[in-house]
């Protein structure tokens, strides 16, 4: 019994308790509202949830807003490689590139989505927004692992005199991919919530978030709630998936015979 409480098996019962907990503060607040124009019924939500995923209409904009999402964070990831490591070869570009990661870490999305509007398309500005707000990001956690990198091994590397591609694929990306793993999931979900709120604001077509405004603008609140429980079920679905690509990487540190343990 005792091994049954410390077991992640248990461990997802409060996850459970804690999806039926946001679930019973819906209905509570339909109930004291009362008014379908503030809080819709869960039941009139599922009803339009069930219209959407029938509407093709719906899986094109579905599948275009995961896909600015995915190259929004991707271009940010990417560039943020390049970044980290043109920083460890000369410390003056590191110094160099740090105000343009702080002026985009704290720039507003609002007034960035705006003004892009005036330069760019409504289908392009979700990605670039995207990218805006996962580079600063995506940089910083790769810092963080970079600098985790195990300094003695680096060292042990220039006693044995390993080349620089065999420090930096055989000990240096080693290293830092249980980090960058552990967090590719929330990255992505992320990445998913910033496109939609600039296709909202860009009023994006064929998109999530252009559904969300066209629902807003007819008052269709059922159908909000509706589009934003599919986003918020893909979301944690993401990061559940991702979160096992850790399993990699406990393979290179606990080594392929204790899987099965």
């Amino acid at each position: 019994m005792r091994a049954f409480f410390a077991s992640k098996q248990f461990n997802y019962i409060f996850s459970v308790l804690a999806i039926l907990a946001m679930w019973a503060v819906w209905l509570i607040a339909y109930a004291v509202v009362g008014n379908d124009y503030i809080v819709p019924s869960f039941a009139d939500t599922m009803r339009r949830l069930g219209e959407l995923l029938t509407e093709s209409f719906f899986w094109r904009s579905f599948g275009m807003t995961l896909a600015r999402a995915v190259e929004g964070w991707l271009l940010a990831f990417g560039c943020a490689v390049v970044g980290i490591a043109l920083g460890a070869l000369s410390e003056k570009f590191r110094f160099f590139l740090g105000p343009f990661v702080a002026v985009l870490r704290v720039i507003p999305t609002l007034a960035v989505t705006l003004m892009l509007l005036l330069w760019s398309s409504a289908n392009t500005v979700p990605v670039i927004v995207t990218f805006m707000m996962l580079f600063p990001v995506s940089y910083a956690q790769l810092g963080a692992a970079y600098r985790a990198v195990d300094v003695q091994l680096l060292e042990m590397a220039d006693v044995y005199g390993l080349s620089r591609t065999d420090r930096i694929f055989r000990i240096a990306v080693p290293q830092m991919l249980p980090a960058l793993f552990s967090q590719a999931g929330p990255n992505l979900s992320l990445a998913i919530k910033v496109a939609v709120s600039a296709e909202v604001l860009a009023r994006t077509y064929i998109s999530m978030g252009g559904i969300l405004a066209d629902a807003n603008g007819t008052l269709e609140i059922a159908r909000m709630f509706a589009v934003t429980l599919v986003l918020l079920i893909s979301g944690g679905l993401i990061e559940f998936a991702l979160g096992h690509l850790t399993r990699i990487t406990d393979r290179w540190t606990h080594g392929r015979g204790k899987e099965g343990v």
